[in-house]
């Protein structure tokens, strides 16, 4: 009788992609998400440390029960060869991850549903990682309420 098969799980694979390009959103399927969002104007690459700092930020305006979705994931490897290495021999080493992110996309949300009459919101904590960002940002609040008595509901 043979031995048993023991599962192995397997490494994590560590790809040297391409630069490529960032694929702009479908005009037909805007990123519109409930709550208030930081939202990327124009296509960049956006670094882990950048999203981490980002993450840090929110995680100190909110306090531990604040919660909050970070939309954007690293998982493009950037490669670059040693200072003073020649051309050619090859590609060089993993140095660090990115996220590409094309213009219109939620970079960072906070779920808030019913907003209060005549509130305006503070948005000091995404303006705050929005200076950390390298591309320009903007702030979007989207609340299904519509005007005169629709979000009311059925009385």
């Amino acid at each position: 009788m043979p031995p048993p098969i023991r599962f192995k799980p397997p490494l994590p694979v560590r790809f040297k992609v391409p630069k490529g390009n960032i694929v702009p959103l479908p005009p037909n399927q805007p990123d519109i998400q409930l709550g208030k969002t930081l939202v990327a104007a124009k296509p960049h690459r956006i670094t882990a440390d950048q999203i981490e700092n980002g993450r840090k930020i929110l995680r100190r305006y909110l306090g531990r029960k604040g919660d909050f979705l970070v939309n954007v994931h690293a998982t493009y490897a950037v490669t670059r060869k040693p200072q003073g290495v020649k051309m050619g021999q090859g590609k060089g080493n993993i140095e660090f991850f990115v996220a590409r992110v094309p213009a219109g996309r939620v970079m960072f949300k906070l779920p808030s549903h019913n907003p209060l009459e005549g509130y305006s919101p503070n948005f000091s904590a995404f303006r705050e990682i929005a200076d950390q960002m390298p591309m320009a940002t903007k702030f979007r609040q989207q609340y299904n309420v519509f005007p005169g008595n629709l979000s009311k509901g059925r009385s």
